[in-house]
C-alpha cells in the first residue's frame, strides 16, 4: 500500500498553499480575518482515458475537424499534451488557420507554458490580427511572465466598454501604474457587466482595496500599494504582486506585511529560495505571527529542508495558526517523510478527528500502523470510525478488510473484502488487499491472480504500482523459497 500515497503529495502541497488562511494584518488598516486565496483551481487528472477517447483511429482517415473535435474532448478531460497533439496535427493540415494555433496557445497560458503560449498566440494574432480571444490570451500571458508594461499596451488596444475579461485587466493595470482613478472605474464597470462570477469577485477584492485604504484616512501611498499587491496576491496575479511589494520595501524596509505577501506570491510561484528570504526577513521583524511561520514552513518544504519546514510549522501552531488542520496535516506528511511514524500517525489522526468528511485522509495513519508501526490493532480502530462516518462505501468495507488482514483476523477481512467488491466489483485497492489476505493463507496463485486484477484495474495508478510491487516479490519468493517450491503460475513472471 506504499505506493497508494504518492500520488497526492504534490497536489496536497500546492493545496495547503492556495488553501484558505487568515489574511495579512496591514497596519493601521486592519489586523486580520480570513483570507482565501483565488488562485487558479488545480485539477487532478483521472488516471484513464474515457472510453470515447481510447477508439483506435486510422491517421488517414482524420480530417481537419476530426481532430480539432477530438483535441477539443482530450482537453476538456484535462488530457492537455494529448490534446496539443491533436490540435497540431489539425494545424498540419490547415496551416493558415488560426483556431488550433489559438486552442493551443490556451492550453499553454493555463499550463503556465508562458514562452511557448507567446510563440502561439503570436501566430493567431499575424494570421487574424483582430482576433480578441488572442489579444486577451496574449495580455495574459505577459503578465504570466512579468512583462507588465506589453500587457498594458496589449490590453489599451481592445475596446472594453462591452467585455468584461477587458474591462477586469484593463482596471488592475491601471491600479498597477497607479491610475487609481481609471483603475476604479473600469473594474466597476467590470462587475456592472457580469458574465463571470469569479471575474466579479476579484474586481470588488480590489475595490475592497480602495475602500479600505479611502476608509483609513490619511495613510501613506505605500499602504495603499500593500493593499493593493495583497489583492494581486489573493487572485493569483503573483507576478504584478511581487514587482509592486519590492517598490514598498524599497521604500520601507521594515514592512512586515510586505515581506509576508512577498514571500506568499513567491510560494505560489515555486520560488522557494526567494520566499524563504522574503519570510525569513518578516519573521525578524516580527516573531510572533503564526502566519509567517506557516509560509515560511511551505517554502522550506519546497526546498526539501524538512527538518527547518518542521520546526517553523511547529511554532506556527504553538503561535495559534488557523485553521489548525492545515498546519497538522503538513506536519504529519514532513514527519512521514522524516520516517518519525509515531509522530506523523498521531498528527493525521487529529486531521481525521477535526475533518473526516473524505474517507481516504484514514489511509495514511492506517497504513503508518500497517507498514511501519506494526500496530495493526490501531488501524482497525481507525477503519471502524471510517465505517462509522461512511457506512454506506465500498471503501469503508475495503478498509476494514485491510486493517483486519493486517490484525490477521483472516476471515472477518475475507467478508469485509468481498463485500466491498460486491458494492464495486472495479475497487482496485479491495483486490489488491484481498490478495494479500490470500497470500498469508499460502493461496499463492490465487493472490498473483488478485494482484494482477488489481494492476489491470488501477492501469497504471498507485494501486497498480503497489499491486505489481508485491505481485513480482511473490514470483521471486515462489522461485526462491525451497519451502514452497514452484507453484503452478498462470500469468507473466513479472508486471509492470
Amino acid at each position: 500500500m506504499k505506493k497508494i500515497l504518492t500520488f497526492l503529495t504534490t497536489i496536497i502541497f500546492i493545496g495547503f498553499i492556495v488553501a484558505g488562511l487568515y489574511v495579512f494584518g496591514i497596519p493601521p488598516f486592519q489586523s486580520g480575518g480570513p483570507f482565501y486565496p483565488a488562485a487558479p483551481a488545480l485539477t487532478q487528472q483521472a488516471q484513464t482515458l474515457p472510453d470515447f477517447l481510447t477508439q483506435d483511429k486510422v491517421a488517414r482517415n482524420q480530417t481537419y475537424d476530426d481532430h480539432m473535435n477530438r483535441g477539443q474532448l482530450l482537453e476538456d478531460n484535462q488530457y492537455y499534451s494529448l490534446a496539443i497533439a491533436e490540435y497540431q496535427q489539425a494545424n498540419a493540415l490547415d496551416p493558415n488557420n488560426p483556431d488550433p494555433f489559438l486552442k493551443i496557445g490556451r492550453i499553454q497560458l493555463l499550463t503556465a507554458d508562458y514562452p511557448k503560449a507567446e510563440e502561439n498566440l503570436q501566430k493567431v494574432i499575424s494570421l487574424d490580427p483582430n482576433n480578441l480571444n488572442a489579444q486577451i490570451y496574449l495580455g495574459r500571458t505577459y503578465l504570466g511572465e512579468r512583462k507588465i508594461d506589453q500587457a498594458r499596451a496589449i490590453f489599451a488596444k481592445i475596446d472594453g466598454t462591452n467585455n468584461q475579461t477587458v474591462s477586469y485587466y484593463q482596471g488592475i493595470l491601471d491600479a498597477y501604474f497607479g491610475d487609481y482613478d481609471n483603475s476604479k472605474k473600469l473594474l466597476t464597470q467590470a462587475i456592472s457587466l457580469g458574465g463571470s462570477a469569479d471575474l466579479t469577485q476579484k474586481a470588488q477584492n480590489f475595490l475592497g482595496a480602495f475602500s479600505e485604504f479611502d476608509f483609513n484616512q490619511g495613510g501613506q501611498p505605500i499602504h495603499l500599494k500593500t493593499l493593493l499587491g495583497r489583492s494581486y496576491a489573493q487572485t493569483g496575479e503573483y507576478e504584478m504582486a511581487i514587482p509592486l511589494l519590492f517598490e514598498v520595501i524599497k521604500e520601507q524596509k521594515d514592512y512586515r506585511d510586505a515581506w509576508i505577501i512577498l514571500g506568499y506570491s513567491y510560494l505560489n510561484v515555486q520560488q522557494y529560495q526567494d520566499a524563504v528570504e522574503a519570510l525569513e526577513q518578516a519573521k525578524t521583524l516580527d516573531p510572533q505571527k503564526p502566519e509567517t511561520f506557516f509560509y515560511l514552513g511551505l517554502a522550506y518544504y519546497g526546498e526539501n529542508n524538512l527538518q527547518n519546514a518542521a520546526t517553523d510549522l511547529e511554532e506556527a501552531k504553538t503561535l495559534g495558526f488557523q485553521p489548525s488542520i492545515q498546519v497538522d496535516q503538513k506536519l504529519a506528511e514532513i514527519y512521514l517523510e522524516m520516517k518519525n511514524y509515531s509522530k506523523s500517525a498521531q498528527l493525521y489522526e487529529n486531521v481525521v478527528a477535526l475533518n473526516d468528511d473524505n474517507i481516504n485522509y484514514y489511509i495514511r495513519p492506517m497504513w503508518i500502523y500497517i507498514e511501519k508501526t506494526n500496530e495493526p490493532a490501531k488501524a482497525v480502530t481507525l477503519a471502524q470510525k471510517a465505517f462509522a462516518s461512511h457506512p454506506n462505501q465500498p471503501m469503508s468495507f475495503n478498509l476494514i478488510g485491510w486493517a483486519e488482514v493486517g490484525n490477521n483476523q483472516l476471515d472477518d477481512a475475507q467478508k469485509n473484502l468481498q463485500q466491498a467488491l460486491n458494492m464495486d466489483p472495479k475497487l482496485d485497492a479491495a483486490y489488491l488487499n484481498f490478495g494479500w489476505l490470500l497470500e498469508k493463507r499460502g493461496q499463492f496463485d490465487k493472490a498473483l491472480s488478485y494482484y494482477s486484477k488489481a494492476n489491470q484495474l488501477g492501469n497504471g495508478n498507485s494501486i497498480s504500482n503497489a499491486a505489481a510491487e508485491r505481485y513480482n516479490t511473490l514470483i521471486v519468493k515462489l522461485k526462491t523459497d525451497t519451502n514452497i517450491g514452484q507453484a503452478n503460475i498462470a500469468g507473466p513472471t513479472t508486471i509492470h
